[in-house]
């Protein structure tokens, strides 16, 4: 129930603001006003919407996949422009006022000015429309792979371990961009892959030919899987029961040596109870005490505590980078870290952005990605460095 005041609070505000700066000052009737706020809040809310439909099982099947898109597209839309108009209406607003002290304002230049004002409001929608199409296909793209190097003096031979985090499988979503993330993971020939939590954001039995996908990918020494929020969100026991079938290695509050390499790995759910808890003294207890260790946990929020029980590095997930600017702000506070390689005192904190898109299918600054982590003996990468320097 608090969620639901929530949520039709903050989209009646969003609403409210956009229409208020969009017509506020604009010499039309009070009708069209009312009509364009009620037509933004509609926009604002069509997500939880069609949820709710889709809920009810009112809506279903290639329609809701159709109107779900498109209406998630148009949530990203409404909150692009918002962030457009403040911005806009701070800057103006702000340099008018400077300019008028100064006394070298034009009365043509107000943000009041009604001429003025339908000009700016043409080119900020304008602009939220592009924006808004470009965070639309960055959202959709195949993600690219990237590359990071870790050393270390705890193993003898390079190991390749391939992160896919948040992909957020869901009915809404085409089969064919999960057959091509699978393939471009497989591609990197990885000796095993780590699945930190949120692939699966959907009740089970409405997401098995998007799923299916999952039981083509590759990897020497296994594929690890630890459960993020979502996976709680929608039915744990079936999504564990699953991927347990199509031989991933569910990793909760347990950890395994990996056979045949110098690694050991343990997983940390995102669940309800995990998240007042950040000693788990067991996890290493039948740890190699000369392996490399591992964490997949799925919120990193709490790596510095984590990391200081011995491990050697953690893999996370859950921020998406931000996804759409400039939510990287809040969330950064939220969570600690942003995304990326952090060297912190304790260990090493490592998470991408992810293939994925959480809501909206929209990225903006902030690509999807996933990443091919190669660990490296130390003395491996001096001598590359060394014969670098030869050349």
């Amino acid at each position: 129930m608090y969620f639901v005041i929530a949520f039709f609070t903050v989209t009646f505000v969003g609403a409210l603001i956009s229409a208020r700066t969009l017509c506020g000052y604009n010499d039309i009737s009070p009708w069209w006003k009312v009509a364009v706020f009620l037509l933004l809040w509609a926009v604002w809310a069509m997500p939880a919407v069609l949820g709710g439909l889709r809920a009810k099982g009112w809506l279903e099947g290639p329609v809701y996949n159709t109107l779900a898109l498109g209406g998630y597209f148009l949530f990203g839309f409404a909150f692009l422009l918002l962030m457009l108009l403040l911005f806009r209406d701070f800057v103006w607003a702000a340099s008018y006022g400077l300019a008028k002290l100064s006394g070298h304002a034009s009365a043509g230049w107000s943000p009041v000015n009604t001429a003025a004002l339908t000009k700016a409001n043409l080119i900020t929608l304008a602009l939220a429309l592009l924006l808004s199409l470009y965070a639309l296909y960055e959202g959709v793209k195949t993600p690219r792979v990237r590359e990071i190097v870790i050393e270390t003096s705890k193993t003898d031979r390079e190991i390749k371990i391939l992160q896919i985090n948040d992909m957020h499988i869901d009915r809404s979503k085409p089969v064919k961009w999960f057959a091509d993330m699978v393939d471009l993971a497989n591609a990197q020939e990885a000796d095993l892959i780590v699945l930190p939590g949120d692939i699966i954001d959907d009740q089970m039995e409405a997401v098995l030919p998007q799923a299916g996908e999952l039981k083509r990918l590759k990897s020497r020494y296994g594929i690890y899987f630890s459960p993020g929020n979502h996976e709680f969100y929608n039915g744990l026991v079936e999504i564990q029961w699953y991927l347990q079938k199509a031989g991933f290695i569910w990793l909760s509050e347990n950890g395994r040596n990996v056979e045949g390499l110098p690694l050991y790995i343990a997983g940390i759910p995102d669940g309800p109870r995990q998240r007042t808890q950040t000693q788990y003294p067991h996890l290493l207890r039948d740890a190699d005490p000369e392996a490399y260790k591992i964490l997949l946990a799925h919120n990193p929020a709490k790596a510095r505590a984590y990391l200081g029980q011995g491990f050697d590095l953690q893999l996370s997930a859950h921020t998406h980078g931000g996804q759409i600017f400039p939510f990287h702000l809040p969330v950064r506070l939220a969570n600690n870290f942003l995304s990326g390689l952090y060297e912190l005192p304790e260990g090493k904190l490592y998470f991408p952005r992810g293939p994925g898109y959480g809501g909206p299918p929209m990225r903006l600054l902030a690509p999807s990605d996933m990443t091919l982590i190669r660990l490296l003996p130390a003395a491996a990468s001096l001598n590359r460095g060394c014969n670098k320097n030869k050349q």
